[in-house]
């Protein structure tokens, strides 16, 4: 029988296109996975040489989890990186939850690939990784997009959820997470737990009334036309910092083509919080000059000499170096919160709607 297995892998990996065979191999592979590879050389030798061949592949991370092989840390990360929201990118993630794999993980967390690193690990929904992301959560000097991800990965998982309610209670999670954890847990399936974090977290108010949760308002349907006319009203203040096919104010990021970008969650989240995904090139700073003043906008351009900031309304002023005492950026948005409570849910989703629909710029 080994030896029936042995010619049927030995031919697949003879291949001129390996990709072509994997699958084959693979199921040939799956009736050997409880063999001892130290005790048959022939067989584990195949068995390497398909792992070799499968780097980046989906089948490199099977054969490593049912082969239970060791050493191959750093390419599972890597695969996970490439892949944090399929489920084979979950497995590699979580075949990495040892010591040898969490000391890499940590590190990655602090390195580019950071995004992908925590997305794959809140995907993961395992005991081992809510360690890590609360870590994560706490770290107030970490951006909050990553943070956010490490807050709805441990709403994840019920123990995550637990360690995320008791941070709150104890005052210990940084203020800028309170929306992201309230919409995480507001949402669990655990209802002990969504009446405490009802408690702890109201909900975010429309005109007049609560809002739905977020997975409600976004399954609702929208009216394109009257979303249009929401976003242009002069009560929703959307239209005095952006522009949607050369109407409105050119402050904030263009939105002509919105809808090729973010989904309808997305969306709705860029307005319930919008200082969780802050478009790069939009950070709000704050200028004091010498003189006393204060400015707050955005950069849009700056040289060794001057420095050139767009105020909210649209009106760009430009400063000498010389003169300006101190420049910080802020932590949030320009974008202010709370601008669904001049909307009803209706309105909002209707606004919503008509953003979405916006796939590319008018001529």
């Amino acid at each position: 029988m080994l030896k029936r297995f042995f010619i049927v892998l030995a031919i697949g990996l003879a291949a001129p296109h390996l990709s072509a065979q994997v699958n084959v191999q693979l199921e040939a592979l799956k009736r050997l996975k409880d063999i001892d590879l130290d005790a048959n050389p022939a067989i584990k030798k195949v068995v390497l040489d398909l792992l070799e061949a499968s780097r980046g592949q989906a089948a490199f991370v099977e054969i490593v989890r049912d082969f239970k092989l060791r050493g191959h840390e750093a390419e599972l990360l890597r695969y996970a990186q490439a892949h944090p929201n399929d489920s084979t990118g979950v497995e590699a993630i979580r075949l990495l939850l040892n010591d040898a794999g969490l000391k890499l993980i940590r590190a990655a967390i602090d390195g580019e690939h950071a995004a992908a690193t925590v997305a794959a690990l809140a995907n993961a929904q395992a005991p081992e990784a809510g360690p890590v992301l609360l870590r994560l959560a706490r770290d107030a000097k970490k951006p909050l997009a990553l943070r956010t991800i490490a807050v709805n990965g441990l709403a994840k998982a019920k123990t995550g959820a637990k360690e995320l309610l008791t941070e709150a209670k104890a005052g210990r999670l940084p203020a800028d997470l309170n929306f992201a954890a309230g919409n995480a847990l507001r949402g669990v399936r655990w209802k002990n737990l969504r009446a405490q974090a009802a408690k702890l977290f109201p909900p975010p108010q429309g005109l007049g009334q609560a809002l739905p949760p977020l997975a409600k308002l976004v399954a609702m349907k929208g009216d394109i036309a009257n979303g249009e006319k929401i976003f242009f009203r002069p009560q929703s203040t959307c239209a005095t910092c952006h522009q949607v096919n050369g109407r409105g104010i050119d402050f904030g990021p263009k939105l002509s083509g919105i809808g090729t970008k973010l989904g309808r969650e997305a969306l709705l989240l860029s307005i319930l919080d919008p200082s969780a995904g802050i478009p790069f090139g939009y950070e709000a700073w704050l200028l004091k000059t010498k003189n006393g003043a204060e400015a707050l906008g955005i950069i849009t351009s700056q040289t060794d000499d001057e420095l050139t900031l767009k105020l909210p309304g649209g009106i760009s002023i430009a400063y000498k170096t010389a003169d300006i005492a101190k420049r910080t950026q802020l932590p949030i948005s320009i974008m202010p919160q709370g601008l669904q409570a001049t909307m009803t849910p209706q309105e909002l989703v209707d606004m919503i709607t008509y953003l979405h629909s916006l796939k590319q710029a008018k001529p």
